[in-house]
């Protein structure tokens, strides 16, 4: 076993290395890409989108160390105008 321990490490860094260098090459031919830019959305604007709320409403309840009610542990939802 002691036999594979420097080819394998050796191999291992190796790779790293290569890894490594590929990013830097990546990062290097990236600079001139041109990505297009989100619009940007400013208060005055209406919001078109719906909301982006989240719940959790089928989970088990956890154990805590202190008394609570069940909706302290499960996810709820929230209404509002938009």
């Amino acid at each position: 076993m002691d036999s594979l321990l420097v080819p394998v490490g050796m191999t291992v860094v190796v790779l790293c290395g290569i890894a490594v260098l590929l990013c830097v090459v990546s990062m290097a031919f990236s600079w001139g890409v041109k990505r297009p830019q989100p619009k940007e959305y400013t208060l005055d604007q209406r919001w078109d989108r719906g909301p982006a709320l989240f719940t959790a409403t089928d989970i088990q309840p956890m154990t805590l160390a202190r008394h609570t009610e069940p909706g302290d542990t499960e996810g709820a939802s929230a209404s509002g105008k938009w």
